[in-house]
């Protein structure tokens, strides 16, 4: 059976955001893959760096900004490039309610010059993921969003994403560039140290014997998929792209589950056996959707792609490392 990896066999790969959370865990599989790699680095302050930087031996990296819309021309060339995958963004909610400057400058500039450069070079170009998010569709009375759903973003991250979106359509649409669009929901997993986010910070309270900070009132309602998950929905969406999939098609990755913040973090505190340490329920959040989450049939049905990890397997080895990770920290 021909699995949808064996289509990027060959091709030039160029990651953005590789230093990411997401980013990490696809470097890691195109790795293993043996693929030609490029990454496109600008900082990787956020994740473990033994690990990362281990990852970076086995990839061609380029230091630089996606605002560079010489360097990514030049690189794109240079490297004869086939397939993007672009993940490159300021990924952090309330850094973009502080700092929108630099949000809209990463998210919508970085894609829109990231486009630009691959319409260019359109000879060599095969496949162009773009990775949104549900932040894109914004506020929404009907749940779960459809990829019909509207693009409705209000606070400054989720206009950022819904224009990133808008962008990549725009592209794929008017200049017949193989663009696909990618939207999931909450992506967790090991890697991440922005302890803000309800699954490291949750995991690291609970290791150090603390009580858990939920922001929120704990109702709100959230998608989760696991990293692992999310990077395999990116490559069976390469793949396709790279096939027949009609240029500008967007795609829904969750797992199907809304679960509220307060029912997750009892999950993961009954996992690491630690329900004596009652959250701390702050109620302080600002700029937040209530409820959010997607339905992946769409996904299913023209990838073939469906979540392999349950929330509790998922928790399960996002525990572990978190675990293995502190211990080797001595944190």
């Amino acid at each position: 059976m021909t699995e949808p990896s064996d289509k990027l066999l060959g091709l030039n790969v160029l990651v953005t955001g590789g230093t990411g959370v997401i980013g990490f865990w696809l470097l890691k599989k195109l790795i293993a893959l043996k693929l030609n790699t490029t990454v496109l680095l600008w900082d990787h302050a956020n994740n473990s760096e033994p690990e990362l930087n281990e990852l970076l031996q086995s990839t061609y990296n380029i230091h630089g900004s996606l605002t560079d819309i010489k360097l990514l021309n030049s690189l794109i060339e240079k490297q004869n490039i086939n397939i993007v995958f672009h993940l490159g963004a300021q990924a952090i909610v309330e850094k973009g309610l502080a700092d929108p400057f630099t949000t809209f400058e990463s998210n919508i500039r970085g894609t829109y010059n990231l486009l630009e450069a691959c319409r260019t070079h359109n000879q060599t170009i095969k496949s162009i993921v773009v990775a949104s998010s549900d932040k894109a569709y914004g506020t929404h009375s009907q749940l779960p969003y459809t990829e019909s759903t509207s693009m409705n973003g209000i606070y400054p991250y989720e206009v950022s994403k819904s224009c990133t979106d808008l962008l990549a359509r725009s592209y794929a649409l008017t200049y017949n560039l193989p663009v696909s669009i990618a939207r999931c929901g909450n992506v967790y997993g090991g890697g991440d140290l922005n302890w803000n986010r309800i699954i490291p910070g949750t995991i690291k309270n609970l290791i150090n014997n603390q009580n858990p900070i939920i922001r929120s009132d704990g109702s709100h309602l959230r998608d989760y998929i696991y990293v692992q998950d999310i990077v395999d929905g990116y490559i069976s969406l390469g793949s396709a792209t790279i096939s027949d999939l009609p240029n500008g098609e967007a795609f829904n990755f969750g797992n199907n589950n809304p679960i509220s913040v307060i029912d997750l973090v009892t999950a993961i505190s009954k996992s690491m056996d630690k329900m004596h340490l009652t959250p701390d329920i702050t109620n302080t959040a600002i700029g937040e959707i209530h409820s959010q989450y997607l339905d992946s049939s769409k996904a299913k049905q023209v990838l073939n792609w469906e979540p392999a990890f349950s929330l509790e397997d998922g928790l399960e080895q996002t525990i572990k490392w978190y675990t293995e990770f502190f211990a080797k920290a001595n944190v």
